[in-house]
């Protein structure tokens, strides 16, 4: 009788702990390192080159989620000499799913913002380096950077250069044609 009683309980808590186990959601963790230089900036603009950002309705059909991070990511409208851009952060790569080089000083990663316009949803496909210039044997964010290298959207890439880049965020130009298809 008591084997038996000892042996359901023994049953019940090995069943409540891998049912426990099993639900755990793993959490997102980007590594630690400064993010100056993750930001974007995004133009919309029609068939005609005029902002669409300037229409507060088109401005509140639009919606950025990081699938890494699995979030909503904010997004304001910034007007810079004279002109609007949607701005926001790159979802950073969570850090187990970055590549490091050997001596794990270096990586690069690619996270996926899901951006919807109204009804049509794109991806954008951001692609990170990471640096640690600290000195062994504990990196410190203060010397670690993580950078936004370039942006993809299907087969059009933004790669950072002097030209693709304000104030430290990368520029990234998307046109609506005429049956409302981002471009």
């Amino acid at each position: 009788m008591m084997n038996n009683r000892l042996f359901s309980t023994s049953l019940v808590l090995s069943a409540f702990t891998l049912i426990l186990f099993s639900c755990h959601k793993e959490e997102y963790s980007p590594i630690p390192a400064t993010t100056q230089q993750c930001g974007i900036l995004i133009s919309f603009s029609d068939g005609n080159n005029k902002s669409l950002l300037e229409s507060s309705e088109f401005v509140a059909g639009i919606s950025t989620f990081g699938n890494e991070s699995q979030t909503q990511l904010p997004h304001t409208v910034r007007n810079i000499n004279g002109k609007l851009y949607l701005s926001l952060v790159a979802d950073l790569p969570d850090e187990k799913n970055m590549k490091f080089s050997g001596d794990q000083r270096q990586a690069t990663a690619m996270t996926e913002i899901s951006l919807k316009v109204k009804k049509q949803k794109i991806t954008l496909k951001c692609y990170f380096k990471y640096r640690d210039d600290s000195k062994p044997p504990m990196p410190t964010a203060s010397k670690t950077s993580i950078i936004l290298e370039s942006i993809t959207l299907d087969r059009k890439t933004i790669k950072r250069n002097g030209k693709t880049v304000i104030g430290g965020n990368l520029v990234f130009p998307l046109q609506i044609d005429s049956k409302g298809n981002l471009h």
